[in-house]
């Protein structure tokens, strides 16, 4: 899903974000990986490009881009380490392959009932929740066997 620098430097624009060269650069690598990728990732992919970028810009730019929405950021509990996925439209849950990283998305959401049942037991307005599921997909569980 390669999109051009243009597309880019419109696309952050229309969420208040500068176009610049790192920014450009991370969302990119987030837009043609499947799956959910570490900072660290992130950065060694820049760096196996060619691109000359600091890890602390990579972190400062992912922290950017969750704030306005562009990113999800989740903690990895196989690595203890925050990942980082492009935002779907819409409500999604997910899968997440301890071993790859693959990530699967659930849908319809399996919480919409219990939600419901919550909030009228609770008396919470309820404005969103979000669900990660860990395990093996099928093609790591071969490997493992």
């Amino acid at each position: 899903m390669a999109c051009s620098l243009e597309d880019h430097r419109e696309y952050l624009h229309q969420h208040g974000i500068k176009s610049t060269r790192p920014r450009n650069l991370v969302w990119e690598i987030l837009l043609t990986h499947d799956g959910i990728l570490s900072a660290e990732e992130i950065y060694q992919t820049a760096v196996q490009q060619g691109e000359t970028v600091n890890f602390s810009t990579i972190y400062r730019v992912l922290e950017l881009f969750v704030e306005k929405g562009l990113v999800e950021k989740s903690f990895f509990p196989g690595t203890q380490k925050n990942v980082f996925s492009v935002c779907h439209v819409g409500h999604t849950h997910h899968l997440i392959c301890l071993r790859c990283h693959k990530t699967v998305d659930i849908s319809p959401c399996p919480l919409s009932d219990l939600e419901k049942q919550i909030a009228a037991k609770t008396d919470f307005q309820i404005v969103g929740h979000h669900l990660e599921i860990y395990g093996y997909c099928p093609e790591c569980r071969k490997i493992m066997k």
